[in-house]
C-alpha cells in the first residue's frame, strides 16, 4: 500500500480558493507548495501551468462554481471545506475529499484526495487509452470524432480524418521480436505526435494502424498538406533493436463536408482509401473517392478482412516436402500460405490469392511469408532435423518481382533469419518473367549473384519462348501438375513431360514435378529422368511441427535400403 508520506514525497502544488480571510490552519502544510487565490479564474490560470496537484476550496461554494472547476480542471484532486451535511452532495459532484472539521485531518485528507484522483485517472486511462502508446484508443477516438462532427456542424467547419497504416512494421516485428515491435509502435506514436497539432486527436486503432481527427480543416488542399507532412516525417529512419529500420506510411483521408458526416461512414471511407494507397506504389496518401462498382465493394470487404488477417493471426504457413526421385532423399520444402477466417473457416488460396494479387496486398503478405519461412527453415537446419543441403522454395508474386528493391529486401530477410542464400530457391512463373524480359533477366542475375537459386514455376502453361530459355539465369524448371496428373494415361502429357525434362537437362537445369499422387506417376517420372517431386503421394502440405518427422522418415527409409 502506498503511504501518505510517499504520496507527498515531492512538493505538490496546493491551490487554495478562499471566500474570505486565510485560516491559520491552511499554511504551512508539509509536502505542499501552497498558493492562495481569491477567484476561480486566477486559480485556473495558475493550474494550467502545473496540471497536477490539489485544489482546496474553503468556504461556501455553489454548484455552478464547483461544476465549472471540475470541467476546467479535470485532472485536479478537488478538496472542499464544508459542513458535514453537504458531504454526500459534494462527493456526487466529483469532489475527491470533503473536510468537515479543522486542521487535525488536513494532511491526511489531502493525501487521500491525491490517491483517489490517481485511481480515477488509472481507471479512465484503462477505458479510453491505448495501454502501449498512451494514445486514445478506438472507443475514445470515435467519441472525439462524433464530438468534432457536432462542433463542425454548429460552427460551419469541416472535420478531417486520417487513417494511417504503418508499412513494413509486421516484417520487422516478426524479425526482431514483439518487444522491439512494441518499442517501434511507441516511436511511431511519438513521431506522429511531434508532427501533428496538439489539438488533434491521435489514436491507435489497432495493430499498426493509427488515426487522427483534424478539427477545423478548411479544404482538401490542407488535408493533402497535412498528409504529406506525415509522409515526410516517416522518411527518416527509426531505431529498432540497435539498428536503423525504415518504415513507410499509407494514409487514407476523408473530409466531413464530402461525406454524410457520421463517424462510421468517415472511418470506413478513410480505411478504404488507405487500402487503395497500399495497392498503388506511386503515392502515399489519398482522399476517398466513391467510384467503386458493386464488385469493387465486395472485393474491398474481402481485402479488409485479409488485411486484418495479419494482425488477428488468422494466417499460417504450411510446407510441402520435395524429394529426390532417384534416392528418395528429403531435398527441401515449398512454403504455402493458408487463411483460417473465424466465420468463413478455411478460405481456399484459389479465392484469396487472386484478391491479394489484384489489391497489391500480395507484396506485404509475400514479404511476411519470406521472413517467417526463412526463420523457420534456419531453425530446422540449425537443429539438424533437415539435411544440410535441403532448400526452401518460396513463390514470388509479379508485384514482388517488380519491386525495385527486391534484392535488398531478400538479402535483409535472409540476414535477419540467419539463412544462407544458397538455401533459398525463389519460384517465378513464366508469365511474370515475360512481362519485361530484359528487366526480368537483370533481376534474376542480381538474385543469382546473391546466391539464391531460381525456379520457373508452372512451366509449360505460359507463353514463353524456348529461344529465351537458354539465356535465362535459372536453376530449375517445375512441371505444372496439369501435365503430371494424367502422365500415365495420356500420351500427349507424357510426351510433354518427357520433352520438358530432356530440354531442361540439355540446358543444365534440374526438374521438379508437381502434383505427384501415386506410385505409377512417380515410376514414370523416374524413367523420364525427373530430378525431384512433390505431391500428395508423399505428403500434403503440413504444419511446421510435422516436417522434422517427414524428413526423418526419408532418412530411415534410405538407411534401410
Amino acid at each position: 500500500m502506498q503511504s501518505t508520506q510517499a504520496v507527498a514525497e515531492h512538493s505538490i502544488p496546493l491551490l487554495v480558493l478562499l471566500s474570505g480571510d486565510v485560516p491559520s490552519w491552511v499554511m504551512p502544510c508539509d509536502g505542499f507548495d501552497t498558493q492562495v487565490f481569491g477567484s476561480a479564474d486566477e486559480l485556473a490560470d495558475v493550474w494550467l501551468n502545473h496540471r497536477h496537484g490539489i485544489v482546496l476550496v474553503d468556504g461556501p461554494v455553489d454548484d455552478v462554481t464547483l461544476r465549472r472547476l471540475r470541467a476546467v480542471l479535470p485532472d485536479a484532486a478537488l478538496v472542499v471545506v464544508a459542513p458535514e451535511a453537504d458531504e454526500i452532495a459534494l462527493l456526487e459532484l466529483g469532489v475527491q475529499e470533503v473536510i468537515c472539521d479543522d486542521d487535525t485531518h488536513l494532511q491526511r485528507s489531502l493525501n487521500r484526495a491525491l490517491v483517489r484522483i490517481r485511481l480515477e485517472h488509472t481507471r479512465s486511462r484503462d477505458l479510453y487509452q491505448d495501454p502501449l502508446t498512451g494514445l486514445a484508443n478506438r472507443h475514445l477516438f470515435l467519441d472525439r470524432l462524433d464530438h468534432a462532427l457536432v462542433q463542425g456542424k454548429r460552427h460551419g467547419t469541416s472535420t478531417g480524418l486520417l487513417y494511417m497504416g504503418i508499412e513494413r512494421f509486421r516484417i520487422i516485428n516478426e524479425l526482431h521480436g514483439y518487444a522491439a515491435g512494441d518499442e517501434l509502435l511507441v516511436a511511431c506514436a511519438r513521431r506522429l505526435q511531434d508532427t501533428l497539432r496538439r489539438s488533434d486527436t491521435l489514436a491507435r486503432i489497432g495493430g499498426d494502424v493509427f488515426a487522427v481527427v483534424l478539427g477545423n480543416v478548411p479544404d482538401e488542399i490542407t488535408m493533402n498538406q497535412i498528409a504529406d507532412k506525415v509522409r515526410q516525417a516517416f522518411s527518416a529512419p527509426f531505431l529498432c533493436a540497435g539498428t536503423e529500420v525504415f518504415l513507410g506510411v499509407s494514409i487514407g483521408m476523408e473530409l466531413s463536408g464530402r461525406a454524410n458526416s457520421d463517424s462510421g461512414t468517415m472511418l470506413r471511407h478513410a480505411e478504404l482509401a488507405m487500402h487503395r494507397v497500399r495497392r498503388d506504389d506511386h503515392r502515399s496518401f489519398l482522399l476517398y473517392e466513391d467510384d467503386h462498382s458493386p464488385a469493387d465493394r465486395v472485393r474491398a470487404g474481402l481485402e479488409s478482412a485479409l488485411y486484418h488477417a495479419l494482425e488477428r493471426n488468422e494466417l499460417r504457413l504450411v510446407y510441402q516436402p520435395q524429394l529426390n526421385i532417384s534416392s528418395g532423399a528429403f531435398s527441401g520444402v515449398e512454403v504455402l500460405l493458408r487463411w483460417s477466417h473465424p466465420v468463413l473457416g478455411e478460405v481456399s488460396p484459389v479465392v484469396f490469392i487472386p484478391v491479394l494479387e489484384e489489391t497489391g496486398l500480395i507484396a506485404r503478405f509475400g514479404e511476411w511469408v519470406l521472413a517467417n519461412a526463412s526463420l523457420q527453415f534456419a531453425q530446422w537446419l540449425n537443429a539438424g532435423v533437415l539435411p544440410d543441403n535441403a532448400v526452401l522454395s518460396v513463390n514470388l508474386s509479379p508485384r514482388q518481382f517488380g519491386q525495385p528493391d527486391l534484392v535488398a529486401r531478400i538479402r535483409h530477410s535472409l540476414q535477419e533469419a540467419g539463412l544462407a542464400p544458397d538455401r533459398l530457391t525463389l519460384e517465378i512463373t513464366e508469365s511474370t518473367l515475360m512481362r519485361n524480359m530484359d528487366q526480368g533477366v537483370s533481376v534474376l542475375n542480381e538474385l543469382r549473384q546473391l546466391g539464391v537459386a531460381i525456379a520457373i514455376d508452372d512451366f509449360g502453361t505460359g507463353y514463353s519462348s524456348l529461344a529465351y530459355l537458354k539465356d535465362l539465369p535459372i536453376d530449375y524448371l517445375k512441371i505444372d501438375r496439369v501435365f503430371v496428373k494424367d502422365v500415365v494415361t495420356n500420351t500427349h502429357d507424357a510426351a510433354i513431360a518427357s520433352s520438358i525434362i530432356s530440354l531442361a537437362h540439355n540446358l543444365g537445369l534440374k526438374v521438379t514435378a508437381e502434383g505427384v499422387e501415386d506410385q505409377q506417376i512417380l515410376d514414370l517420372l523416374r524413367l523420364f529422368g525427373c530430378d525431384q517431386y512433390q505431391g500428395f503421394f508423399f505428403s500434403r502440405p503440413v504444419g511446421a511441427d510435422d516436417i522434422p518427422g517427414l524428413a526423418a522418415l526419408c532418412l530411415s527409409h534410405n538407411a534401410s535400403n
